[in-house]
């Protein structure tokens, strides 16, 4: 049996573990939207960028689902971000040649520069963002984040 203490102590860490990622991530969103306003874009436009970017078939475009996929949070509305990166002239929907009821989307090449523009200011603020950690420090971390992130997938117990 588990003393009543033990188990407020752990609730309680729980909570404060809970809270300061939340925080860490809040505030690191917020320094990453920064980097991207410089390029006058958002953190889903560049991320929508990204996935249209590096997608095995960039020049065909892909479909609108595939975005959704590679957005780090969910957009409520994907189609209205594919509408404000059309506007921005950064990316087109084009014809689905496989299945004309769909529509693909592609990138721009103002899209593309604006992507490569801003890569090394991203890659910059995520090394500028861990640099007071060491490598093992790192790989601890991002080890310790994978196992909470991903735990439900190697329970053995079956999930009870």
């Amino acid at each position: 049996m588990v003393a009543i203490t033990e188990v407020s102590r752990n609730g309680h860490r729980g909570r404060d573990i809970h809270i300061n990622l939340l925080i860490l991530a809040s505030r690191a969103l917020d320094q990453i939207e920064e980097v991207c306003a410089t390029e006058g874009i958002t953190h889903s436009h560049y991320a929508a960028l990204w996935t249209l970017c590096l997608a095995g078939t960039s020049h065909e475009g892909i479909p609108v689902g595939e975005i959704a996929d590679g957005l780090l949070t969910r957009a409520a509305d994907v189609t209205r971000l594919v509408d404000r990166l059309e506007q921005s002239g950064l990316a087109e929907r084009v014809p689905n040649p496989a299945d004309r009821r769909s529509v693909l989307v592609r990138v721009t090449p103002r899209g593309r520069k604006t992507f490569e523009r801003l890569v090394p200011k991203v890659q910059d603020f995520h090394l500028q963002q861990w640099n007071f950690l060491d490598d093992e420090e790192l790989c601890t971390f991002d080890s310790l984040l994978m196992k909470a992130m991903w735990r439900d997938e190697h329970r053995i117990d079956g999930g009870q």
